[in-house]
Parts: structure tokens; sequence; C-alpha cells
């Protein structure tokens, strides 16, 4: 049964990055959402300070991946990973309203607004995902 292997180049390099470099970001931004899991159940404000935290280093890894990879896309012409970018746009903007919400004082600055704020980025992100596996097997059949 003859098998079709399609092989690594240099031009598939740049396409690569911008998902590897976004798995950083992402990780944070769910890291995010399981402290103010336990800040809300706990009120331990230990947790609110490490979500603060994870924000902060989420949102500038994100801002200079996803404005990176929309000026690549955009220069490059690479409308296919379009979705995936402009997914990450908006959980990077998600996330910016949450870091807004987390600079609150007490136990508003995460319950109810700051909790549901990371569920929605986490959310945008799952989406993102799925929708950057369905454009990559209709790219790339098996």
């Amino acid at each position: 049964m003859p098998t079709s292997y399609r092989s690594a180049s240099a031009n598939d390099a740049p396409r690569a990055l911008f998902p590897g470099l976004m798995t950083f970001p992402a990780a944070c931004f769910i890291v995010t959402l399981i402290t103010d899991i336990l800040y809300a159940r706990s009120a331990n404000m230990t947790w609110e300070t490490f979500s603060i935290w994870l924000l902060t280093i989420g949102l500038i890894a994100a801002g200079i991946f996803v404005a990176v990879g929309l000026v690549q896309a955009f220069g490059q012409n690479r409308w296919p990973t379009m979705t995936l970018r402009i997914g990450y746009a908006i959980a990077l903007v998600l996330a910016l309203f949450n870091a807004f919400v987390h600079s609150r004082d007490a136990y508003t600055s995460v319950v109810p607004t700051g909790l549901t704020l990371s569920v929605l980025t986490v959310l945008v992100l799952l989406i993102t995902w799925g929708l950057s596996l369905i454009a990559v097997r209709r790219t790339f059949p098996a």
C-alpha cells in the first residue's frame, strides 16, 4: 500500500513557529483560570497574586507573538492561518480586560467578573485550537 509522506521544508518553519510560541501565553491563561478557581474557593490572596502575575506574563508574551503573527499573516499572504491568529487576538483582548479586573482590590478582583473572563479566555483558546485543527486537516489531507 503506497503511503505519501509530506516532507518538511524550510517554508514550514515560520508556519509552525507561531502556534508553538503561543502555547506559552495560552498556558499562562489556563493556569490563571485554575488560580482564579482556587481563589474563589479559598479567598487566599496568594492565588489572586498568582493570577495577576500569570496574566501579566501571558499578556506580554501574547502581545508580542500576536503582533508578529498578524504582521506575518498579512505580509506573507497566509490567509488560511488567519483564524488561528484572530482567535489568539480575541483571547489577548479578553485577557487584557481580565487583567484590568484583577487589578481591583479584595474579593471582587476575581469573583465573579475575573473568573468569568478567565473562563471566556480559555474557551476562546479551545475554540481557536479546534478551528485550527480543522483548517490543518483541510489544507493537508492525510
